[in-house]
């Protein structure tokens, strides 16, 4: 690496960039990182390398593709890891020195999935402690113990308990990341400090404040737990959700959204206190965005491929940055391993012409199904180009959202050239080799969070 900068990068799960305030959404969800992009690059078209958690999270913590790194879908019956063969960022930098810890609300994220590889410090989804060095003292007695009773408090984070799920887990890990922050102030070795956290990813149960800064009218007791379940069963695709229950739930959304801004605030200011901030290379972005009920289950292309779910919030402040700017070229996040393994590049250093993405269909499930459909997608700023491996293809105006009903063959043969010429080779060096099976436990959370 070029430098050695203290590196904050924080994923933002499921974060639809047009609920945010910065990106123009009428409602004020996020002050704090509004205030972020006035003294930081805010990327108006940043992609994600898939539209969702575990190949993103991947990608990102490789710097591959999903056809490259091998991570494309998670099955109960044969979880599919990233390979020993693929190093992570995490290790990449622990091996130039850097301390590295990761707080993960996302059970794809951490040991089940090997993205824990590299760190001296992780703690899991369900506040397990999976690894921790012997002279970090991040974890009070009482965190140790709940580590200990992780299999409880998972089953604790389940819908039925939802008093427990948000001030509980998300502020225990922000708790964490601030005291691991402040406790190696002092060390000369640089950190990367990795957050995973899912205020704007189902189930909601934000809090009553959450709703009153934003205006709205604040749940009752019994409310949330009867439209979380509604929000369930249209994610497992039993039901479709009416007009109004779809326009509360976009409330609900908003008021997640507003609280985690919350806590994004409180990490912020920690290390502006503590003078970390000024110097640290700060990422903060979604991982994906979400559809929920914008587009039939059943379209095609599969609304998996629409820019709600493609197109991410993306903020960088590099060291010493202080006046904002914004990049309106496409930019991939799997560029972010770059960008975090050369410390300080210029804003503009990993920026494109074209954007690809990739999405197998299905994601998850209890069985792996006889086929996945694979679809690549090709974006610039005006137009997004879709196929899948069975020939079927789109073109679609990005500004309109919508399909071009007969763009030509000149126009999509220039569109496939585009595409074969990006993803030539992305199969070369795949290890197809990795199977494993999900303890019970993450299952019955996976199934809540809507992915089995």
């Amino acid at each position: 690496m070029s430098t050695d900068p203290d590196v904050l990068f924080l994923v933002l799960d499921s974060l639809r960039k047009d609920r945010v305030s910065t990106y123009g959404h009428d409602r004020e969800t996020t002050p704090t990182l509004s205030k972020l992009a006035t003294y930081a690059t805010t990327y108006e078209n940043a992609f994600t390398p898939a539209p969702w958690t575990l190949p993103s999270h991947a990608s990102m913590f490789t710097g591959q593709f999903p056809s490259e790194h091998g991570v494309t879908n998670g099955f109960s019956d044969g979880m599919s890891r990233l390979p020993e063969s693929r190093p992570t960022l995490a290790e990449r930098l622990s091996r130039a020195g850097y301390r590295t810890a990761g707080f993960s609300n996302n059970p794809w994220v951490g040991q089940l999935s090997g993205l824990d590889r590299g760190f001296d410090e992780f703690v899991e989804w369900d506040l397990e402690i999976s690894a921790s060095a012997a002279d970090e003292e991040i974890h009070a007695p009482r965190e140790r113990l709940y580590s200990r009773l992780h299999p409880v408090l998972g089953k604790a984070a389940r819908q039925p308990a939802f008093l427990l799920k948000r001030p509980f887990f998300t502020e225990s890990l922000v708790d964490r990341a601030n005291r691991w922050l402040l406790e190696g102030a002092d060390d000369p070795s640089p950190t990367f400090t990795f957050l995973n956290l899912m205020e704007a990813h189902s189930p909601y149960f934000p809090p009553a404040r959450s709703f009153e800064q934003l205006g709205l009218e604040p749940p009752n007791p019994i409310e949330p737990r009867v439209l979380n379940t509604k929000l369930l069963a249209y994610v497992m695709g039993k039901t479709d959700l009416e007009p109004d229950t779809r326009a509360r739930i976009m409330e609900y959304y908003d008021a997640c959204v507003r609280y985690q801004d919350e806590q994004v605030a409180r990490l912020f200011t920690r290390m502006q206190e503590a003078g970390l901030f000024e110097d640290t290379l700060v990422i903060v972005c979604a991982d994906h965005g979400k559809t929920l009920g914008d587009y039939p289950r059943d379209e095609q292309p599969p609304h998996y491929v629409r820019d709600v779910n493609l197109t991410v919030p993306l903020w960088i402040k590099r060291p010493g940055q202080r006046d904002g700017d914004a990049l309106e070229e496409m930019f991939e996040l799997t560029s972010l391993f770059d960008v975090v393994r050369d410390g300080d590049p210029p804003a503009g250093r990993y920026t494109r012409d074209v954007a690809v993405a990739e999405d197998f269909v299905p994601h998850a499930g209890n069985e792996r199904p006889d086929d996945v459909v694979r679809w690549r997608v090709a974006a610039d700023r005006d137009y997004k180009y879709v196929r899948n491996d069975a020939g079927a293809e789109y073109l679609f105006d990005r500004g309109r959202n919508e399909v071009v009903p007969d763009p030509g063959d000149v126009v999509l043969e220039q569109c496939r050239e585009t595409l074969s010429d990006r993803v030539r080779g992305f199969d070369g060096n795949r290890d197809d080799s990795r199977s494993g099976t999900i303890d019970a436990d993450v299952q019955a959370q996976l199934r809540d969070l809507g992915y089995l």
